[in-house]
């Protein structure tokens, strides 16, 4: 397993660095740093705080699709997200959702592979809800280059498509949980196979996870939510592209937005760096013709906003929360115990 983790490291580094060649390369560093000091800090704190928003939003849609095992308080989810967020900062591998499944769970003693569960389900309405806006800009490319139009209109058909598709595969999920939860674990007992039992494992925590969601109203509130929550986050993005004087449209920004998304998904150092900066260029040029050092500049202002903001109050969260305690979260880390157990509706 170590050997696994330290794999895992080396690759997220090395596409981390491949990601800070491909963004930096052939960038003038000093107009790079005369564009940054003339960015007004008021364009910076609001870009920062609308990122913050859009964690606090996900803290209330996490309230949504959390197994009802008690009323929680939104103090503690939003403290949860931002302890993990940090981690996220701060930890390879992506250990920030395995932080906040334990922070919520010590604090308010849950189960933490109930909550594991939902943070499942809160991952997949991301994905949903990425690939719903993705359809949405790529059926709409009026800002884009007119010969690529019809392609997009039709890649954007196909994207929407499998975004129904999925929500679909979602409320048959919730339909029939029980009865795919006896027949998968009969499949898995009768295979045997270790990898099969540890994938059904991880199919019967998502499906637990939607425990939170019933009914109609439930799912169209959390859909609501989780374009909400990108929303905000690419406002916070067009708010920056404001202060840099970037020429983006909102359809602009929200590609732009979406292509980082999807990029800080693969491997990469803590912080996601050097995947963060090379996707964002990337997205910059692709859409918005906008040249390296500027692309360069809007990536590593909007990274450092976004990193700095959520670090800063994750810290402080940890400082103030008693509950907490850096001896209990080092041992989580180093034995995961939370998440060999079963969670039950």
């Amino acid at each position: 397993m170590c050997k696994r983790a330290l794999t895992s490291l080396l690759i997220g580094i090395a596409l981390s660095l491949v990601g800070c060649w491909y963004a930096f390369a052939g960038v003038d560093f000093s107009a790079m740093v005369e564009s940054m000091a003339q960015v007004d800090p008021v364009w910076l704190a609001a870009s920062a705080g609308c990122s913050l928003l859009s964690l606090v939003v996900r803290a209330i849609r996490w309230r949504c699709i959390l197994p009802g095992v008690k009323a929680l308080p939104l103090g503690s989810l939003v403290s949860a997200i931002f302890i993990g967020q940090l981690a996220n900062n701060l930890l390879p591998a992506r250990l920030g959702e395995v932080v906040r499944a334990w922070a919520l769970s010590r604090r308010e003693a849950i189960s933490a592979p109930t909550v594991l569960g939902s943070i499942f389900v809160d991952r997949l309405l991301d994905v949903l809800a990425a690939l719903g806006i993705l359809g949405l800009c790529l059926a709409m490319p009026s800002d884009l280059q007119a010969e690529a139009s019809g392609l997009l209109k039709r890649f954007g058909a196909i994207v929407l498509v499998l975004v129904v598709a999925g929500g679909t595969g979602l409320l048959f999920a919730m339909r029939y949980r029980q009865a795919l939860l006896r027949t998968t674990e009969r499949w898995a007992t009768r295979t045997g196979r270790a990898w099969v039992l540890h994938g059904v494992e991880l199919f019967h925590r998502f499906l637990e996870g939607l425990c939170g969601l019933r009914g109609g109203a439930s799912m169209v509130a959390v859909s609501m939510l989780s374009l909400l929550v990108w929303g905000v986050a690419i406002v916070s993005c067009a708010l920056l592209a404001e202060g840099l004087g970037l020429r983006l449209t909102l359809i602009q920004t929200a590609l732009v937005f979406v292509i980082i998304l999807f990029g800080i998904a693969i491997p990469s150092a803590p912080g996601f760096v050097g995947t963060f900066h090379g996707f964002c260029v990337a997205g910059l040029a692709m859409v918005g013709g906008t040249e390296p050092t500027l692309a360069a500049t809007y990536a590593t202002l909007l990274h450092a906003s976004w990193w700095l903001s959520s670090s800063l109050v994750g810290i402080g969260i940890m400082l103030t929360d008693r509950s907490l305690s850096g001896v209990a979260l080092t041992s989580l880390l180093k034995q995961y115990e939370f998440m060999k157990g079963k969670s039950t509706c």
